[in-house]
């Protein structure tokens, strides 16, 4: 069975946010409330992550009056690892959660056994795992989006990045780029932009400042 495509279209609400977020800027995934859209976000730079399927699959199952129901889990989310399992997500509010969860609970567990059937993991993500100092980051991060940097300054930060020792701060490694070449040759915001695209790796625990570290360095076009 393909669960490459979504089983259902997401329809205009006035009950929510929705819209469609451009996943590596080429296919647009549906959301239905912010916290969607944000999961779909951090999926979207997380390079671990191949493709993000919405509405993947139906599924029936039998709730507590003995009703038959139907679902429709919110993502399937594929990995560049073909060894690891694709993660099917339903995304929820904490506060949701816990006040219907002796209803939800059916639902999640018809969930569960049908990814356990196909070789799937099956999880909920609400606001605790979504939202973070690493969504918070990648908002900033995507605001740089439309920067323009320089070519041949990009290649010489990846050069200079790949002949010393990393981690180094964003801060010490601009003041030193910019003294070896007497010119303000890179600043923190083109630091951002290349970021963004996976040119530079950075610590994305801590919120982004000056003292955020440059963990990696990437080779690939900008």
């Amino acid at each position: 069975m393909n669960f490459k495509t979504p089983v259902r279209k997401i329809k205009p609400t006035r009950r929510s946010v929705s819209g469609y977020f451009s996943f590596r800027g080429k296919e647009p995934i549906p959301y239905e409330s912010t916290l969607e859209r944000d999961f779909v976000m951090r999926m979207d730079y997380d390079r671990s992550v191949e493709r993000v399927v919405s509405q993947p699959a139906r599924l029936f199952y039998i709730d507590a009056n003995g009703i038959e129901r139907r679902y429709t889990p919110d993502y399937l989310v594929y990995f560049t690892n073909p060894m690891r399992k694709p993660l099917l997500v339903e995304v929820k509010e904490k506060q949701e959660l816990e006040s219907d969860f002796h209803k939800l609970r059916y639902k999640f567990s018809a969930a569960f056994a049908f990814a356990k059937k196909n070789g799937w993991i099956f999880k909920i993500y609400d606001e605790r795992r979504i939202r973070s100092d690493i969504l918070e980051n990648l908002q900033l991060l995507r605001s740089f989006a439309s920067r323009k940097v320089n070519t041949a300054i990009v290649n010489e930060v990846r050069n200079d990045l790949e002949s010393m020792p990393l981690p180094i701060s964003v801060q010490n490694f601009t003041q030193r780029f910019n003294s070896e070449r007497g010119a303000p040759g890179i600043r923190k915001n083109d630091i951002w932009r290349l970021a963004l695209d996976h040119l530079l790796e950075l610590d994305l625990s801590e919120p982004l400042s000056e003292e955020t570290a440059i963990v990696g360095v990437n080779h690939g076009s900008f």
